[in-house]
């Protein structure tokens, strides 16, 4: 009993430097959103061509986070405040890699994508081709980008919103920070859930109803900043059961143990996708409809589609 109480406060402690990784890696990710309403009015690019700079970049990786948005903005000086946060960061993603590879221990993953690695080029495409066959990793797949595409273009885009409708560039950037930030609760929030045996299709009905609803309060209620703010955090708090819950079915519909890394690979090329498309469409039809009224039907329309797949998925579970 002692052993195994020891091993539990084992895998906890692992589990929370593993979640510490994940935030300090999001942070590298977002820091063009508050920028965007200076950029257009510096460089004098259309919303459209906001949208692609967005995607763009996020589908490159190469940004800081959200959350530093308004201390980069505010607590250091122009000239070296993005340096130092940018030093800052790289120290801090050093000290948990070498926390990660201290405190994390090694288990019979690592062993598969070594075997994965050293395997010859036609096994490689064997079970490359295995993961591409499965309908379930398309479901997931698919799933992941009807998420992330509209993520992406609703908290990408709320800097712009909320700069048209006068709220000071200060708040801005912490607004959008704090909306970036309430998605990890339904990060974890899913891994909790599904522990205590919440059914996957039911996290992901919830999450994109949750999206659906959070996206027409937000986009339904112009010129009443706090009620769209509230729509906005239950879109992103909600909706962060879906990645949460998906990452959680790979390892259970992959076609196999050894697939497990290539449907993961799979899922973020399609989260990547969503990425790269949501925010320019969202842009373009924002631009033909004269303001941002149609955003939330967009966000519906997805949600939607992402329910079709949830049952598709449910469907595809052997309980």
């Amino acid at each position: 009993m002692t052993e195994l109480t020891a091993a539990s406060r084992h895998n906890s402690s692992a589990a929370r430097y593993v979640i510490a990784a994940g935030v300090v890696a999001a942070l590298h990710v977002g820091k063009l959103p508050p920028a965007l309403p200076v950029l257009k009015e510096v460089l004098g690019i259309s919303l459209v061509q906001a949208g692609f700079m967005l995607s763009l970049v996020q589908l490159a990786g190469m940004s800081l986070g959200l959350l530093l948005g308004p201390w980069v903005m505010q607590l250091a000086a122009p000239d070296a405040g993005w340096r130092i946060w940018w030093w800052l960061l790289a120290v801090l993603t050093g000290l948990l890699a070498l926390l990660l590879a201290w405190k994390v221990p090694a288990d019979s993953t690592c062993h598969v994508q070594a075997s994965l690695r050293s395997a010859s080029p036609a096994s490689k495409r064997k079970l490359l081709g295995l993961t591409l066959r499965s309908r379930a990793v398309w479901l997931m797949a698919l799933t992941f980008a009807t998420y992330s595409g509209q993520w992406l273009a609703v908290i990408g885009f709320l800097p712009s919103i909320y700069a048209q409708a006068g709220v000071a560039s200060g708040s801005v950037a912490w607004l959008t920070a704090s909306a970036a930030a309430v998605n990890m609760i339904g990060n974890v929030a899913a891994g909790r859930l599904l522990g205590r045996g919440f059914t996957p299709p039911v996290l992901l009905a919830a999450g994109f109803l949750a999206m659906a609803a959070g996206a027409m309060l937000a986009f339904g209620a112009i010129g009443h900043p706090w009620p769209q703010y509230a729509g906005v955090l239950v879109f992103s708090s909600v909706g962060g059961l879906i990645p949460g819950t998906l990452f959680g079915l790979a390892i259970r519909l992959a076609p196999g143990a050894d697939t497990v890394s290539t449907t993961v690979g799979w899922m973020q090329q399609w989260s990547a996708l969503g990425q790269f498309a949501g925010p320019p469409l969202v842009a373009w039809i924002a631009v033909r409809a004269g303001g941002w009224q149609w955003t939330g039907w967009i966000s519906v329309a997805l949600c939607a589609v992402g329910l079709w797949l949830a049952a598709g998925i449910h469907r595809a579970l052997r309980y």
